[in-house]
């Protein structure tokens, strides 16, 4: 290459890398004297905050704290001409609030909103609000916001705009805050429930909590299994919907004015009613059901696994315990022959049994005991509710008395063979004139059954 070809690609090379430097350096000069875009945070303590308030042009909705249950929230809203209620689930709630705490508003000097599209309102404990307008339109993933800050006496303290991203606006103006309703459908602890009535397939049944435990007052009138009654009421208490059905559906298309099912609860200040009605899906693993609560009407879908274990058989909720009486309760027992004529009566004194004014001897003694846990302690194998007319002959009959000679209970004794051996049955006699049944192999049951037999079966004069 000769000095003069080198000569020029020295000035080219010179030529070039000088454009170079003066483009860069222009673009930084640009770059430094553009202003750089100021944001802020919304900025209020999410645990400060008592409600929120979401408000369109078809619709009001308001969450509120809960102020019998701290940490629980209630969305309210109106359908129609009735105002509803629901609990919130408090992880969306909180979810919410962090999320307009922490949102950042890329700040504006002018106002951008143009064409309102909804507002939040946001209220604090100390009586302060922070009101959010959204704009209807969006570009580039942001849209328009004003906020306006005021005190407890509702004077405007400041006013401000800009932008946030449209993810915000998604969330909050299109979507409604029902939508983090809880799906617990009975909002009462378990231990609050008082009162249980179900319906279903031609069978009913009405359950009370006293302060003994619980009863059975419907269609019968008896003491209840308090283990049996409780877990019903745990399992109605942690019904989940499986959706929300907010669109109005034909009655025959949900099956609530022909119900499969009803369930009432009642607790200390109010009750809800759910009506089952039919399949929600092709292959019946959801049904449509509607709760009735002081508040509204929620029309909802179940799986049906969770109603499974349901009946409103009143067999089900029947004490295994013939009498609910506690062992010292009972002063003194009589043992009637099937003619009702007595074969032998057993007063409590001090601490011993007494026959005919004697100690029982050991025999007797251990007998009447033995009777007496059978009778409030032990737990029989079979419970059924029998029809008046339903053929059984007793041996004789049990009475547990006062110590004034009080009728406490009143039952009939027989004994029965089965496949598995002799078992005791025991009877008593409800005022429908029907007849509960206790049927038990156990052998504390089978020598009762043979000791009474032996008693009830004496000749008198």
């Amino acid at each position: 290459m000769s000095i003069r070809t080198l000569l020029i690609w020295i000035i080219i090379a010179g030529t070039l890398g000088g454009a170079v430097i003066a483009i860069r350096a222009q673009q930084n000069i640009a770059l430094q004297s553009k202003p750089a875009a100021s944001s802020r945070i919304i900025g209020f303590d999410p645990a400060n905050t008592i409600g929120l308030e979401r408000l369109t042009d078809d619709q009001r909705e308001i969450l509120e704290q809960n102020p019998e249950q701290p940490g629980h929230w209630i969305i309210h809203w109106s359908q129609g001409s009735m105002d509803h209620q629901w609990s919130a689930q408090p992880n969306k709630a909180r979810s919410g609030l962090r999320t307009l705490a922490t949102t950042r508003v890329l700040l504006a000097d002018e106002d951008l909103v143009t064409s309102q599209a909804g507002e939040i309102i946001i209220r604090q404990r100390a009586g302060d609000s922070i009101r959010i307008v959204f704009d209807a339109a969006s570009s580039g993933g942001y849209t328009p916001v004003r906020i306006e800050q005021r005190d407890a006496q509702g004077i405007a303290t400041a006013r401000w705009f800009g932008r946030v991203e449209k993810s915000l606006y998604d969330a909050f103006i299109p979507k409604s805050m029902k939508n983090w309703r809880s799906n617990r459908l009975f909002d009462i602890p378990n231990s609050a429930v008082q009162a249980i009535e179900l319906e279903a397939m031609g069978a009913a049944v009405g359950l009370n909590r006293t302060n003994t435990g619980w009863v059975i007052d419907h269609p019968i009138q008896i003491h209840g299994d308090t283990d049996e009654i409780e877990n019903l009421a745990k399992v109605l208490t942690s019904l989940q919907a499986n959706t929300f059905v907010d669109n109005p559906l034909d009655p025959a298309t949900t099956g609530i004015e022909t119900p499969i099912a009803t369930i009432h609860i009642s607790g200390p200040d109010e009750s809800s009613t759910l009506t089952i009605g039919t399949r929600a899906d092709v292959d019946g693993s959801n049904v449509y059901a509607q709760l009735d609560t002081p508040t509204g009407l929620a029309l909802v879908t179940l799986e049906t696994d969770q109603l499974a274990k349901l009946t409103a058989v009143p067999d089900a909720y029947i004490a295994k315990t013939p009498s609910p009486l506690s062992p010292s309760a009972i002063r003194s027992v009589r043992i009637d022959g099937r003619d009702g004529k007595t074969r032998l009566q057993a007063n409590k004194s001090a601490g011993s049994w007494m026959i005919a004014d004697a100690q029982a001897d050991s025999l007797n003694r251990d007998a009447i005991e033995r009777l007496v846990g059978v009778l409030t302690r032990d737990q029989a194998q079979l419970v059924r509710l029998l029809d008046a007319d339903t053929p059984i002959e007793p041996l004789g009959f049990v009475e547990l008395l006062t110590e004034n000679k009080h009728e406490l209970n009143r039952f009939a004794i027989a004994l029965d063979s089965t496949q598995e051996g002799m078992r005791l049955l025991i009877l008593q006699e409800l005022a429908s004139g029907q007849q509960v049944l206790w049927a038990s192999n156990a052998d504390e049951a089978v020598a009762t059954g043979a000791w009474l037999t032996a008693v009830a079966g004496k000749r008198v004069p």
